[in-house]
């Protein structure tokens, strides 16, 4: 009866994530909910019905008109409650969802992305000295276990460059088309730009959020307008 149950949701769960054409999977040391924040206000700017889902100092679900609720959680927090994520996002009938990546284990990173999410935009922000515990000893290590959430035969986003060549491998191995943000791409957000935050925002941050706008359509200007709009993640600095 069990193993039934778990087919059948399977089954529906699949069902609701093919219904959303778009899904940006961000994960990364630093920045993962300003990055997610950011897209998905530049694809509602754009036009596109857009859902995300932030994991940050408060977790967060973002809806369409950019209205957001706190993410309830009976007990502290687990993977599978990104499946009520998809389902929500999937009976709003959006065009995308954006969600932040809330696993840390890198076993459990991997699962997010190839059972629960099944990204058409795979995004790292960049890998750091972070969580080394569990995704060390070394920072390269904390990159390969990011790299579990290198999607399969669609595109990976990222604004990391020391570490790069561990994302790329991955991407080969998933058949991914690899999208690296580089100096010249965060040079061109300017400090004009970056003033029109309310908040300190990182030009890094904001150069891959646009990286991954234009993939989908989404004008500059256009999606620069939507994220001056976006309310910050709480405890961000203003």
């Amino acid at each position: 009866m069990l193993g039934t149950l778990g087919i059948l949701e399977s089954l529906w769960h699949r069902r609701f994530l093919h219904s959303i054409p778009v899904r940006v999977h961000v994960n990364g040391t630093r920045g993962k909910s300003g990055v997610t924040r950011l897209i998905a206000a530049g694809l509602r700017a754009g036009g596109l019905r857009t859902c995300a889902k932030t994991t940050g100092t408060l977790p967060r679900m973002i809806f369409p008109d950019g209205r957001e609720y706190p993410v309830f959680r009976p007990s502290r927090a687990n993977v599978i409650e990104q499946l009520r994520v998809v389902r929500a996002a999937a009976r709003m009938e959006v065009d995308a969802l954006v969600v932040e990546c809330m696993a840390l284990q890198p076993s459990l990173q991997s699962l997010c992305e190839l059972k629960l999410v099944q990204a058409t935009h795979g995004v790292i922000t960049n890998a750091r000295a972070d969580h080394l515990d569990v995704m060390g000893p070394e920072v390269e290590d904390v990159a390969r276990a990011l790299a579990g959430t290198v999607p399969v035969g669609t595109q990976l986003f990222t604004a990391e460059q020391r570490h790069l060549s561990v994302f790329a491998q991955a991407a080969r191995d998933r058949n991914c088309r690899l999208v690296a943000v580089d100096d010249d791409d965060i040079a061109q957000v300017t400090w004009d730009e970056l003033e029109r935050f309310p908040y300190v925002e990182h030009p890094d941050n904001v150069a891959l959020a646009l990286r991954v706008c234009a993939a989908l359509g989404i004008d500059r200007q256009t999606a620069l307008r939507g994220m001056w709009r976006a309310q910050p993640d709480p405890g961000v600095m203003t």
